[in-house]
């Protein structure tokens, strides 16, 4: 089953460790979103021994949503030059997409920095959660594929695709109401 929305509410991108960044807004929200849930359908009954009369019931969860959502970056609009691919790399829409790639590359990881170190200068210290609000929704997880892409017949624009396993669903909507309800007096 697939939940498909495309919504005007920007989609914004946060990182869910120690000292993060401030949070990320895509300029241009996804041409394509789409929710994928699978249903994990398998049972079992298991006699663990002949002489045991007795059966154990095995049931598994369903599998975890995944998120996958596809689009084009803004045009690269130079201040000096106009609609340029040359100069795009000043663009606030390629700044825009580096941001996103960046995000992808960290997935949530803190890395404890270690100056000086040849051998290992940087090791991963804890792993958090990547975190997209969107559409009165907050879905946490980690990235499971980027990639983007450029075509001749859209040369000021990179396109972007992505795959984000989700690990817990929040309706921001559910609460606001929930809020509302434990407010109000009758």
């Amino acid at each position: 089953m697939a939940v498909k929305r495309n919504i005007e509410k920007p989609m914004v991108f946060d990182l869910d460790i120690i000292k993060p960044p401030e949070s990320f807004t895509l300029l241009i929200n996804p041409s394509n979103f789409e929710l994928k849930f699978t249903p994990k359908i398998t049972e079992q009954r298991i006699r663990t021994t002949a002489q045991n009369i007795g059966y154990i019931f095995q049931a598994h969860h369903d599998e975890l949503d995944t998120m996958t959502a596809s689009g084009m970056s803004a045009m690269f609009v130079s201040t000096n030059k106009g609609i340029t691919r040359v100069d795009r790399t000043s663009t606030v829409a390629y700044e825009n997409i580096q941001q996103l790639l960046a995000i992808y590359r960290n997935n949530g990881t803190n890395i404890n920095r270690k100056t000086g170190s040849i051998t290992k200068p940087c090791m991963i210290d804890t792993v958090g959660r990547v975190v997209i609000t969107y559409d009165g929704f907050v879905y946490r997880g980690h990235f499971l594929t980027f990639s983007t892409s450029e075509t001749d017949d859209k040369p000021f624009n990179i396109s972007f695709s992505f795959d984000f396993k989700v690990t817990q669903t929040i309706d921001i909507g559910w609460f606001l109401q929930q809020k509302l309800r434990s407010t109000s007096t009758f």
